[in-house]
């Protein structure tokens, strides 16, 4: 029974002294890995600084200049080294741990553990490193993981948009090509600001987006036509000169859009945590809109008897004071196509109606 006991015990000791020359031989292994690449790298940098140095005595560079060349050069090698030591000190770290495992398996004594534990503490608690070279030094520190920070529930973007503006008869859409309005030159523009709040905390799926827009709807009548007020009804006749340029009419809106966004974006998860990042790829949305008319104004040139005349005519065309409407957006990331449709008739006592209708692209800045 002794000599069973004799020859186990023999046998862990042979197996542990092999395990521990190994740890040992690697470690050096390791260590002098990392003392090539160091050297490879101030080699690297040795010739970079004497080319600073040598554009700096042809007076091509001044010596402050050299100076920033030579940090900004010195912080690209330590990053260099950082880079390439990082997967020789994962290892280490590895070795080290395992080491300790090990140990701790054979033995249970905890000064041992402690002991070794240090060894490990000791190592991962070396976060200052220094380049030396020609007296000019830099110190540096290990870089940390990268931590992918998500953004705020509620967002906040810049939005501008612009495209083709036009009038829609009773509903037709097929009116848009034979109602007097160029449907070339009419166009529409809007800027103003939004805020995205998402329903679900950690999904960037659904957003109510809400805001506050200014928007400019230009009509350019043709057939040198002008609009005219009739008492309670506003309609399209000729003038009597021949318009020079392009007539317009507008109309200024201050309204606050409400769009339900749906972003295709993938979260993704850091230490667990899922980090939200939208407007990453494709999103529509689907709303609406409400607000006032805040001025209408037509703008007229011409030429009679010899003289240029620009007039500009602001009041009351009997427009619509309360705008309310549909809206709609696809697009990818930042851009998107956009459409909005007056609900409300353009003018309030027209024996028809028309209706505004706007088709361009949209530009969220996240």
């Amino acid at each position: 029974m002794n000599r069973i006991l004799y020859i186990a015990l023999f046998i862990c000791l042979s197996i542990h002294s092999y395990s521990q020359s190994g740890f040992e031989n690697r470690m050096k292994i390791i260590k002098n890995d990392i003392e090539i690449i160091k050297s490879q790298e101030k080699e690297t940098l040795r010739l970079e600084v004497e080319a600073i140095n040598y554009r700096l005595e042809k007076g091509e560079i001044t010596t402050s200049e050299a100076e920033i060349q030579k940090k900004a050069v010195a912080e690209k090698c330590a990053d260099r080294i950082e880079t390439r030591i990082e997967p020789l000190e994962k290892e280490i770290q590895a070795l080290v741990k395992g080491e300790v495992e090990e140990k701790d398996e054979r033995i249970d004594n905890l000064e041992d553990i402690d002991e070794d534990q240090e060894k490990d503490d000791e190592y991962r608690n070396k976060k200052k490193r220094e380049i030396d070279f020609d007296g000019f030094s830099i110190d540096w520190k290990p870089r940390k993981h990268k931590k992918y920070r998500g953004e705020s529930r509620t967002t906040t973007q810049f939005v501008f948009a612009f495209g083709l503006n036009n009038l829609i008869t009773e509903g037709d859409f097929g009116s848009i090509e034979d109602n007097g309005i160029k449907l070339r030159n009419s166009r529409f523009y809007e800027w103003g600001w939004t805020w995205k709040t998402r329903l679900a905390q950690n999904s960037p799926f659904l957003h109510l987006k809400y805001g506050l827009s200014f928007t400019y709807n230009n009509l350019r009548p043709e057939n040198n036509q002008y609009y005219v007020k009739t008492g309670n009804k506003t309609i399209l006749a000729d003038h009597p000169e021949s318009l020079r340029d392009e007539p317009y009419f507008r109309n200024i809106n201050m309204v606050v859009p409400v769009h339900f966004e749906f972003d295709f974006s993938k979260k993704r998860m850091s230490e667990e945590t899922a980090v939200i990042r939208t407007q990453n790829t494709f999103r529509m949305g689907l709303g609406g809109y409400a607000g006032i008319n805040l001025r209408s104004k037509q703008l007229l040139q011409y030429k009679a008897d010899g003289l240029e005349t620009e007039q500009t005519t602001k009041g009351d065309y009997n427009t619509s004071d309360f705008i309310y409407g549909l809206s709609a957006y696809f697009g990818y990331k930042d851009v998107s196509l956009y459409t909005k449709y007056d609900l409300n008739s353009l003018f309030t006592d027209n024996d028809i109606d028309q209706n505004n209708i706007s088709l361009g692209l949209r530009f969220d800045f996240h």
